[in-house]
Order: structure tokens, then C-alpha cells, then sequence
């Protein structure tokens, strides 16, 4: 007797996320990323303000600030300004160093900026003008900092900037009004550029996170389309399928039961041997024709998966087919994918092995077994029959056995058939059809 299995229920799926970078845009550094062990590379604009321009405006400074003070005669003092100025340039390698080796915020980079604004701070003192390298605070703070220590360095850079635009201490001392106003000034100033810049950064993050939304929904969208068209394409040639069947059923098959009945009226007396040899043998003839016309029609419309689930169409149709033909068949799906990909073409494939078997193997035993497999279904149709040679049951037209026809109703799904049969050693018929 059949076995036929019970419905397979779909397995469970979890999507799994891929979290996006975040990318800074400009001139300063990326988001703090928590667990964040380096920083982002800077762009060629990037290297440039953060490579070449502190050098050069530490020259300026100093450069100008010697000027200065030459016509003001206390030059001596801008060359004691000299060794800070130098001082804070080789801090700053240093920090670029362990910037690349530990990451933004770590705090061998805090101390060292600590250090460095210490030194600066001494060169502002001995040359206010200094404080047009101090400008380059602002760029180092996100750079090397995170948090809250960003702010902080912001407001000591705003100061040390004040210091040297108000003219030294000694100014402070006589006009510290101007000071507070500067220190004001520059703090209002460079928070404001951060939050500017912090607001970029929002806006950046949100294009690319729609953008990215936007791509799955085209991908989706795509997948949809595809699948449409594919499901348009099956219907189409399913109702073509079965307006051939009907054409087939009402034309073809009921002539032929009108031939067959026609010949069984002849009356048979009176008749000689090779005319009545010549009648029956029209008659067996029709009756063949007759049974190849409705197996066609059964191949172009297959009603029995109308109104069930495909496994168990598939498991009706083999349980009609072991009892027509007393064959034991065993059917085994539990293994087999949910949804099934191309259900129709694989009732054909398992209508036309079934033919193949009645009609030539002689099998005691048929077992048919639906798994899944790597990402593809796997229909596999072993009989015990007598077997034969797949090359050479080849007709000269390249038919043989309905090999063809599966094969071409499989490769319909960018799917595979293989034959595996031998004389005497049975048969076995696999498709691998994609999910």
C-alpha cells in the first residue's frame, strides 16, 4: 500500500540584521561609536588641515610674532617662544602616533592633549600670536576626543584663542573685560560650529540609512516583480495546458471512442479470418490511442492539485496510481520544503515516471521521496524494475522513455533531471528543482 506523509509545516526563519556604519562627513572625525577602537581615515581635505596646516600656522605665528616684536623691541622673548612652539609640534606627532595605534578618546591621547595644551598655553603667554596655531584646537578635539572631553577641550582652546587675542596676561590684567567678551565669543562660536557640525553628521546618517532602506525596498521589489512574472508565466501555461486537455478530451479522445465502438459493432460472421485479424487489430489499436490521448490529458491538466496543498495532490495521485496498477508505492515528503517551488512541474515529472513505469519497468516497488537541499527541492523516483540503457532507448528524434519531456518541463525551473538506470538494475529519476 502508498505511504504518503503528512503536510510539511514551514520552518521558522530569523532575519539577521547587518548593522551600518557610521561615516563622518567634512572635516571632523566619525560619531563616537561605543567599543570604537580607531578612527575613521580622514579624507584628502583631512590630511591636509590636519597634516600640513598646524606646522604652518605655527610658523605664521611665531613668524609674525618675531616681526612683531622686533619693532616693539622686546624680540627676545618670541625666541624663548620658539621652544614651546616646537614643543607642541612634536606633541602633536606624538598624538597622531597613538591616535592610529589606540583609537580616539583613549587615555594615553587625553593625557597628551592635556600636555600639549599646557605647552600651548605657555606659548601663547611668551607670543599672543601664537594663538593663530591655537585656532587648530577646534579641528583636534573631535579628533582625538569623545564625549564630554570634546567640550571641555572647546572651551580651553576658546581660552587659550582669548588669551593671545587680548594681548597676553599682562592685557588681561589691564582690559579684563575684553577678555571675558573674547572668551564668550569664541565659546558661542565653536559651539555653535559643533552643533552645525553634529547636525551634518544627523543628516548624513539618515541619507544613508534611507538610502539603504531604499535599496532593500528596490531588492524587494525586484524579488516581487520576478515573482510575479514567474507565477504570470505558470498560469499562463497552465491554462493553455488545460485548454489543450479539453480541445484533446473533446476532439481526439471521443473520436477515437466513436472508432472503437464502431469496430466492436462489425458483426464478425461471415467475415474471414484476416478481415476479422485486420478489425481487431484496428480496434486494440484505438483503444492504445485512446489511453495515450487521456494519459495526455491527465499530463496537461492536473486536477489533483486543485484545492489541496501540492504534497498531499502529489500523494493522492500516487496512492490512484499504486492502486490502478498494483504497485507498491511508497511516497515520502517529510523532509520536503515549505512552500513547494513548481508544483505543476513536478506532478508532470512524477505523472511521466509513473507512465514510464507501468508501461516498460515491471517494478514490484516504487519509492518516491521529496527533501530539501541546499536551497534547492530534491524529487527523487526509484523503481525496482527491469532497468535500461538511457542512451540507447534514445529514439531518432531524441525522445525516449518521456526523458525529454521532463527534462524540459524541469529545465522550465532552472532546475536538473538525472537518470541513473541500467538493464536490470532498476531505475532512479532525481530533479533538483531551486526554492
Amino acid at each position: 500500500m502508498p505511504v504518503a506523509s503528512a503536510p510539511h509545516h514551514p520552518r521558522p526563519t530569523t532575519p539577521v540584521g547587518r548593522p551600518g556604519s557610521v561615516r563622518a562627513a567634512g572635516l571632523a572625525s566619525p560619531l563616537p561609536i561605543a567599543g570604537s577602537a580607531a578612527a575613521s581615515a580622514p579624507g584628502p581635505i583631512g590630511r591636509i588641515l590636519t597634516t600640513w596646516l598646524p606646522p604652518l600656522l605655527a610658523a605664521v605665528s611665531w613668524g609674525i610674532g618675531l616681526v612683531a616684536a622686533e619693532a616693539l623691541g622686546f624680540g627676545d622673548v618670541i625666541l624663548w617662544a620658539l621652544l614651546p612652539t616646537l614643543a607642541t609640534l612634536v606633541i602633536r606627532l606624538g598624538l597622531t602616533r597613538e591616535l592610529r595605534r589606540w583609537g580616539a578618546g583613549h587615555p594615553r591621547l587625553i593625557a597628551l592633549f592635556v600636555l600639549h595644551q599646557a605647552v600651548l598655553l605657555v606659548a601663547v603667554a611668551l607670543n599672543p600670536l601664537a594663538c593663530i596655531y591655537a585656532f587648530v584646537g577646534y579641528l583636534d578635539a573631535p579628533r582625538f576626543l569623545r564625549g564630554r572631553a570634546v567640550r571641555v577641550s572647546v572651551v580651553l582652546t576658546a581660552l587659550i584663542c582669548a588669551l593671545g587675542q587680548t594681548g597676553g596676561f599682562g592685557a588681561i590684567a589691564a582690559v579684563p573685560a575684553l577678555f571675558l567678551l573674547l572668551v564668550f565669543v569664541n565659546v558661542l562660536l565653536s559651539l555653535g560650529m559643533m552643533h552645525m557640525d553634529t547636525e551634518r553628521e544627523r543628516e548624513v546618517v539618515a541619507r544613508e540609512a534611507a538610502a539603504r532602506e531604499l535599496a532593500r525596498a528596490t531588492s524587494e521589489n525586484a524579488a516581487l516583480h520576478e515573482e510575479l512574472v514567474r507565477r504570470a508565466r505558470e498560469n499562463g501555461v497552465a491554462e493553455e495546458r488545460a485548454r489543450l486537455a479539453r480541445e484533446i478530451h473533446d476532439t481526439v479522445a471521443q473520436g477515437l471512442v466513436g472508432v472503437i465502438r464502431q469496430l466492436e459493432a462489425v458483426p464478425q460472421d461471415g467475415l474471414e479470418r484476416s478481415a476479422r485479424q485486420r478489425i481487431l487489430t484496428a480496434r486494440d489499436a484505438a483503444r492504445e490511442s485512446l489511453v495515450d490521448a487521456r494519459r495526455a490529458v491527465d499530463a496537461l491538466a492536473p486536477q489533483q492539485l486543485e484545492g489541496s496543498d501540492p504534497l498531499s495532490g502529489l500523494a493522492e495521485l500516487v496512492a490512484r496510481w499504486s492502486r490502478a496498477h498494483r504497485v507498491v508505492t511508497i511516497f515520502d515528503a517529510d523532509e520536503a520544503p515549505d512552500p513547494v517551488p513548481h508544483p505543476h512541474a513536478l506532478v508532470r515529472v512524477v505523472q511521466e515516471a509513473l507512465s514510464n513505469v507501468a508501461r516498460h519497468a515491471s517494478a514490484g516497488t516504487v519509492e518516491i521521496t521529496i527533501g530539501d537541499e541546499q536551497r534547492h527541492l530534491v524529487l527523487r523516483i526509484a523503481d525496482d524494475g527491469r532497468g535500461f540503457d538511457p542512451e540507447a532507448a534514445l529514439d531518432e528524434t531524441g525522445h525516449g522513455h518521456g526523458l525529454a519531456g521532463m527534462r524540459s518541463r524541469i529545465r522550465e525551473t532552472d532546475g536538473t533531471l538525472t537518470v541513473d538506470s541500467a538493464p536490470g538494475a532498476g531505475t532512479v529519476i532525481t530533479a533538483r528543482v531551486p526554492r
